[in-house]
């Protein structure tokens, strides 16, 4: 049973990412408030979400912003962004959180870091943090009409997801999730291990986790991770399910 649940959400998780991505998207809804501040627009940070979203090309507006005349009446052709505080006991720790009009996360960013003691200094510094590594992704919309129709569609296909391939428990695998230029690579537990993004050559991804900066390469049909520890060249294998 648990392996049948296991199957299931990683298949979910999958096929959600698959169907819908930043790039599908021109609105953003910024809220006055993020959860984890009592207080609209502490320390800026929502100042700070809609100047950075702009930036990157999309149209941000404040929640309680009218929308322009252009703009769809249709909620679900929009993004809601949220930030979250990601923790950390020597860092200060942000991520940004897209989400659809049925709540559903679209795309999560890496955590952006600041070690300043000074939070009115480090929720702006990490935050910042985040969106530019969020820039390095290459946001450009690509015309999408996403409407209240098409996010019920998906819905309704992923309440019967397709079946996924026989598993070996006894095996390490970690499971491909798509995000922008790449795939984030899960664990059973599930957890997040490593995130891989694409080269110019398909058998071929730079590879990154908190320890590690290296490579994930096809090598005799089986997918090696290479990198450096204490100046020392590691080669690990690796059982990934695409």
């Amino acid at each position: 049973m648990k392996k049948y649940f296991l199957i299931l959400f990683l298949s979910i998780s999958f096929f959600a990412s698959a169907q819908k991505s930043l790039n599908d998207y021109q609105i953003v809804i910024v809220p006055v408030k993020f959860e984890f501040f009592n207080e609209e627009n502490k320390y800026r940070l929502n100042t700070i979400t809609k100047h950075n979203l702009n930036k990157m090309g999309f149209q941000a507006f404040y929640e309680n912003e009218n929308l322009p005349q252009d703009a769809s009446n249709d909620r679900c052709s929009r993004l809601y962004v949220n930030v979250e505080n990601a923790g950390g006991f020597l860092a200060t720790k942000l991520i940004i959180v897209f989400k659809d009009c049925d709540n559903k996360v679209v795309f999560t960013s890496e955590p952006g870091k600041s070690r300043n003691k000074e939070y009115k200094i480090a929720y702006p510094e990490a935050l910042n943090d985040a969106f530019l590594i969020l820039n390095n992704y290459g946001y450009k919309y690509n015309g999408t009409k996403v409407t209240s129709q098409s996010v019920s569609n998906v819905t309704q296909t992923l309440q019967t997801p397709k079946s996924s391939p026989q598993i070996d428990e006894n095996k390490d695998y970690l499971f491909a999730q798509p995000i922008a230029n790449g795939y984030q690579l899960v664990d059973k537990t599930p957890k997040v291990v490593l995130k891989i993004y694409k080269t110019s050559q398909p058998d071929y991804f730079t590879a990154q986790s908190e320890t590690i900066n290296g490579a994930v390469i096809k090598k005799n049909g089986e997918w090696i991770l290479e990198y450096y520890k204490d100046d020392k060249p590691v080669s690990e294998k690796l059982l990934i399910k695409f």
